[in-house]
């Protein structure tokens, strides 16, 4: 009778360790499909601006008919995440901003990466800063 016991806990271990493992792959989220998920607002000491990302990797910032769109991923390197928004410029070379992206309690924080970011996009910033916030609407 005891192994009959050890039987049915152990397969009812089993199917406790599937459903969470189910459980938290349908329920984590990446930081691109958490960004996708709603409206956000861009904040930095000089503005604020409305900033929407498309399953397409299209980020809009703005209102129509003031927008700016750029192309966007998101990779990890080590323990760190980078956005990395790009921009076609139509006269020189398109400009590539990559920021640190960490979650915060409102939203995100993004933090320019002056070392990777090209000099296209130093020079034209579009209305974010070296330290930006995305907050959510």
């Amino acid at each position: 009778m005891s192994n009959k016991k050890i039987t049915i806990a152990s397969i009812v271990l089993a199917f406790l360790v599937v459903l969470l493992g189910i459980a938290f792959i349908f329920g984590h989220k990446t930081t691109a499909e958490k960004l996708q998920a709603q409206e956000w607002t861009l904040t930095s000491q000089e503005e604020s601006n409305t900033v929407n990302f498309k399953k397409d990797n299209t980020m809009i910032l703005g209102k129509e008919p003031m927008t700016e769109n750029f192309k966007y991923s998101i990779k990890k390197q080590g323990n760190v995440e980078y956005l990395k928004l790009t921009h076609h410029e139509d006269l020189g070379s398109d400009g590539k901003y990559y920021f640190k992206i960490k979650k915060t309690d409102s939203g995100y924080s993004l933090i320019l990466d002056k070392g990777q970011t090209n000099q296209p996009a130093k020079n034209a910033m579009y209305g974010m800063t070296d330290k930006n916030n995305l907050v959510s609407k």
